[in-house]
């Protein structure tokens, strides 16, 4: 069955609330930038503590021994997933995987926020779904358990890809929802019949009138 996983782009207060109130329900909490540099153990610490898997998204883009001492520091703050960009290269991607653990590497293959003619300015000559397997392909060739990507794509993987792996699908909303800064976004009933394995939400759940009732709402929508 697939993970629902609440991206906390929110503040400490509200972060440390859905913790305490959620705490038993079968949950993956993502640690992104704007809680991890400002509050760092003091958030990851309490994600553990209450019982939760630890999604660090850090998005690592570096040197091979840059990304490499990257992956052993989330390590040992006790992280389950950590994001690293595939585009990194190969021996990076070679680094981080002998030094992983037990911890789960998820390859970011291209941001959500990304379309064809962002492709364009950034130099990539490749169409959109070409660009994505050929980066999917290099990190499970590496090692990589897991690719994150848009609902757009998990169908399209899955049925190329030789490998098994952990399609995890930012760029969710609900009915009714504005894309807002995402640009290949698709429906919950979308991530989850294309083969979604975790769906990441943020948005839609910190702003609802009651967190909770969303979480648990979506939840029984996956079950």
């Amino acid at each position: 069955m697939a993970k629902l996983c609440i991206a906390l782009d929110t503040n400490l207060s509200q972060a440390l609330e859905l913790l305490s109130s959620l705490k038993g329900y079968p949950l993956v909490f993502k640690v992104g930038y704007k809680l991890f540099i400002s509050h760092h153990r003091t958030i990851t610490d309490k994600v553990k503590e209450k019982g939760f898997e630890l999604f660090l998204d850090l998005k690592l883009h570096d040197i091979p021994n840059t990304v490499k001492e990257g992956v052993l520091s989330a390590r040992d703050l006790g992280a389950d997933y950590l994001t690293l960009h595939i585009s990194s290269g190969r021996e990076a991607l070679k680094q981080a995987v002998e030094v992983k653990g037990k911890l789960r590497l998820l390859g970011v293959s291209l941001l959500t926020s990304l379309e064809e003619e962002d492709l364009k300015d950034i130099g990539v000559c490749e169409e959109r779904e070409k660009q994505v397997l050929n980066l999917a392909r290099l990190a499970l060739e590496s090692g990589l358990e897991g690719i994150v990507c848009s609902g757009k794509e998990v169908r399209f993987l899955k049925e190329r890809l030789e490998r098994p792996f952990l399609a995890v699908v930012p760029g969710i909303r609900l009915e009714g929802e504005p894309p807002e800064d995402q640009k290949r976004v698709v429906s919950f009933e979308e991530a989850l019949q294309t083969g979604a394995d975790m769906l990441v939400m943020g948005r839609s759940i910190l702003r609802a009138e009651n967190p909770i009732k969303r979480v648990e709402e979506l939840l029984l929508r996956i079950a």
